[in-house]
């Protein structure tokens, strides 16, 4: 394997650095040990709450971390983890990514890999740390080994380009390149006596001296056996050998730190690489360079969005960079945010839904949330761009959000990791003072109810019926269920925000909470808040079983985009005559659906020589993207031409077929 270090870089992997005496050698996470010390030396507030998650304060800002990381958003978290969408937001930010697919079965990555004309990398499309990634495979043989390998980690795997070059991992913070450092594969040199055993043996106790190595020992061989060799093979005196194909530190890696000698041509492609993934502050982003023609060539390769931090303050080779300092100068300078602690509890309630009647057209599975919000969307004469199933992003002119299903990027992972861990939600439920209150007067059964907060504001509410009251029963609400939001007591808003302040703000979150009568003050009867939901259903509030339908898909586009309260949203209304293979192909139909779905209104007809007409009126951008679906319809359909007339508006207000 043909491993090198740019030109310069030699110097500098003469001296390994010694960190033998420093005070993160035994920490148990070198990430948090290292970032909450830099803030205890700022005179900043440090406080745990379990596991990895922790904040730091001033008397201005809280600020939360999950390890290495602050305020990540849940959204391009996901995004990053999963390779595939990660490629697909890199890529539509322009930068040059490996050519590759995703695959489930062996057969179809097989076909894919025997027609391409270069060595591929294969990887688990949901993974970390290496594990299950194989580059450089050139080979039926080694094809199936890798598959074998990658398939074990995950039921899906990416097959793409395997890049030579060497491996850069560079931290960026706030769009900035702040670390960058090479990673070179596990490596052994020889002295012509020791085993490859032996050598690795030595260099795993020189790697417990570094606190960012110390539990990342040599310890992947793939490469060492596709080269034929064993462990029990004695190498000659300063030969090289490489064990692992790949250069993740946490098998076996070794770290040089090399920000200096970059050209900054590619600290800005990882910038702008960075820069499709807004929801996280920081993050590490995976470069190969191939240095080995007259024009350096850069590939991304994969986004980070908690990297290990420790690996540029403690590089093995290079100088140590203050990556927590950088971390904490960039979000103690930002815009204060809400920091959880309110004196108003706004009840402002969601208006009707106008789609109330068209319930039957969207679809019943969990694909109706991302209709009702694209809908929404539309409706405020929004830009919708579908990147790949139940990943889009929502656009005016001057912002966008990016959803995964009925989540907005705006919400953050730790909201997320409080709301699916009962325990530690109850404990931080208790802590707001918002858990329970018992009134000595009042006998089971309860009722049950939703209620659904919009950035901290309390829009809407159902009851699901009655609860019997007892520990660990959740609440349901698919037995039958009523719109109550014009009967909320506004006590129960200050109970809903301060249950969502105290699981750290999502931006919307579904209150389940046990009551005698929501109609009544809180602090005369007894009440309990049963859970938290940072994805709560909104069909629920659409289209309930009983009572007023409520747009709390409208009330979230909104909240998401308050430049759309000061600005006058412009109609289009056009006739369309659509032309070729378009009757008897269920194309009004069809047409009648993409038409709600689009917040569109109007009408279609057929016309006795072939032909369907279309009368529509709705927002600009939806309009424009109903007449584009058009010039497709429907799977049987074969549509020839369309021609468009231009009408003024005609104030219809729902969409019908004539027949």
């Amino acid at each position: 394997m043909d491993i090198s270090l740019p030109e310069g870089l030699e110097e500098i992997t003469e001296r390994e650095n010694n960190y033998e005496e420093s005070p993160h050698l035994h920490s148990r996470s070198v990430g948090i040990s290292l970032i909450s010390a830099a803030a205890e030396k700022r005179g900043l507030n440090v406080n745990m709450h379990r596991g990895l998650v922790y904040e730091i304060s001033d008397e201005n800002r809280r600020v939360l971390f999950l390890q290495n990381s602050p305020e990540n958003s849940t959204v391009f978290s996901y995004c990053a983890r999963k390779k595939h969408l990660a490629k697909i937001l890199l890529a539509r930010r322009g930068v040059q990514v490996p050519a590759g697919e995703v695959f489930t079965r062996y057969d179809d990555a097989l076909q894919y890999f025997e027609q391409c004309h270069f060595p591929v990398a294969l990887k688990p499309v949901d993974g970390a740390h290496g594990t299950g990634v194989s580059a450089g495979v050139s080979t039926v043989e080694e094809f199936q080994i890798a598959w074998e390998n990658a398939s074990a980690s995950a039921s899906e795997v990416i097959v793409e380009q395997s890049i030579k070059g060497y491996d850069l991992r560079v931290i960026v913070i706030g769009g900035s390149a702040v670390a960058a450092y090479i990673r070179i594969p596990a490596n052994v040199v020889g002295d012509g006596v020791s085993t490859i055993a032996e050598l690795v043996e030595r260099k795993n106790e020189r790697r417990k001296l570094n606190p960012s190595l110390r539990i990342d020992m040599l310890k992947r061989f793939d490469l060492l056996e596709r080269q034929g060799r064993s462990l029990n093979d004695v190498p000659a005196e300063n030969e090289r050998v490489w064990l692992a194909s790949v250069a993740n530190v946490s098998v076996g890696g070794e770290v040089v730190q090399c920000i200096d000698h970059i050209n900054p041509s590619v600290l800005r492609v990882a910038e702008e690489a960075a820069r499709a993934f807004p929801g996280l502050p920081q993050v590490g982003v995976d470069l190969m360079l191939d240095d080995s023609g007259e024009r350096e060539r850069i590939w991304v390769i994969e986004v980070n969005s908690n990297p290990g931090i420790s690996d540029a303050v403690f590089p093995g080779y290079g100088r140590p960079v203050d990556v927590p300092d950088a971390l904490l100068d960039f979000v103690f300078k930002k815009q204060p945010q809400n920091t959880g602690t309110t004196d108003e509890y706004p009840l402002v309630l969601a208006e009707p839904y106008t789609y109330a009647t068209c319930e039957p057209l969207l679809s019943k599975n969990t694909d109706r949330q991302v209709e009702l919000i694209k809908q929404a969307a539309y409706a405020c004469n929004l830009t919708v761009e579908d990147l790949a199933d139940n990943l889009y992003v929502l656009s005016s002119q001057h912002n966008s959000v990016t959803f995964y299903k009925g989540l907005p990027d705006r919400t953050n992972v730790i909201s997320r990791k409080a709301s699916r861990n009962r325990r530690w939600l109850l404990e931080l439920l208790q802590q707001r003072g918002v858990f329970a209150s018992v009134h000595p007067s009042d006998r089971a059964p309860y009722m049950q109810y939703r209620l659904v907060v919009v950035n901290n504001t309390l829009v809407a509410g159902v009851s699901g019926g009655i609860h019997s009251g007892k520990k660990g029963e959740k609440c349901r609400f698919d037995r039958g269920n009523r719109d109550v939001s014009d009967e909320i007591h506004p006590g129960f808003a200050r109970i809903a925000i301060e249950a969502v302040n105290a699981t750290f703000n999502p931006f919307i979150a579904g209150i389940d909470l046990i009551a005698t009568d929501i109609r009544r003050s809180p602090d005369r009867q007894t009440w309990k808040v049963n859970d938290v939901l940072c994805h709560p259903n909104l069909s629920l509030h659409h289209f309930p079983d009983c009572g007023l339908g409520r747009d709390l898909a409208g009330v979230l586009i909104r909240a998401l985009f308050p430049e759309l309260a000061d600005q006058s949203l412009p109609n289009r209304c056009v006739f369309a005559t659509i032309e070729g293979r378009v009757q008897g192909v269920g194309f009004r139909n069809w047409l009648e659906r993409q038409a709600v779905l689009h917040a569109v209104h109007g009408w279609a007809r057929n016309t006795p020589d072939g032909k369907v007409e279309v009368f529509m009126e709705g927002r600009e951008k939806a309009v424009d993207a109903l007449l584009a679906l058009c010039e497709l319809g429907p799977p049987a359909a074969s549509v020839s031409g369309i021609s468009l007339k231009e009408y003024p508006s005609a104030g219809l207000r729902t969409f019908i077929v004539r027949r």
